[in-house]
């Protein structure tokens, strides 16, 4: 190769790179870090109070847990009664087999307006009339009245509920099945 070719060839080898060089994009600058979150001014911590719990609900009411109390059954003259109570002692439902032979349904609770009483079964829920004394809402059933059995054997519970007062989740107990029975 002669020597006169050679600048040649380096002139043509510096365009090249060049011209390579050119195709190829600049390296990206580095993305700038985020400014460091403002740290909140120091204070005596405070105690968080939990948020209350919400209310239960349950899709069948025979899920929910019972009222607490007991079933205890007690005769007074020719009545004959069976009397679901806290376990305090407080009444808190009777069923009452009178001398004329009804069986009274008598909710211990204040719902003066109240105008039924609703009974729900695995078999049926039915609203009963009902009238309203001072502190308890009564409704009188035949004892014939097909909803007595369903109460007396609704997989073990039944439930009475007043409008704007308590709801009761209550066993299916002998007392109960004894106070029908002795009214028929």
């Amino acid at each position: 190769m002669s020597n006169r070719r050679l600048p040649k060839l380096a002139g043509v080898a510096a365009l090249t790179t060049l011209a390579l060089a050119a195709c190829v994009p600049p390296t990206p600058e580095p993305t700038p870090a985020p400014p460091p979150a403002p740290t909140p001014a120091v204070s005596a911590p405070q105690e968080l109070t939990p948020p209350p719990p919400a209310p239960q609900a349950f899709a069948d009411w025979a899920d929910a847990p019972a009222t607490p109390g007991d079933w205890h059954y007690r005769t007074a003259g020719r009545d004959r009664i069976a009397e679901f109570r806290s376990p305090h002692g407080g009444q808190i439902l009777q069923m009452i087999c009178t001398a004329d032979r009804d069986l009274q349904l008598v909710v211990i609770a204040r719902a003066p307006n109240a105008s039924a009483i609703t009974v729900r079964t695995e078999y049926s829920d039915r609203a009963l009339p009902a009238s309203a004394a001072e502190a308890s809402i009564t409704a009188v059933l035949d004892p014939a009245d097909p909803l007595l059995d369903q109460m007396a054997f609704s997989k073990g519970r039944f439930l009475v509920e007043v409008a704007r007062g308590p709801q009761l989740f209550l066993p299916s107990w002998p007392e109960v099945v004894r106070v029908i029975e002795e009214c028929r």
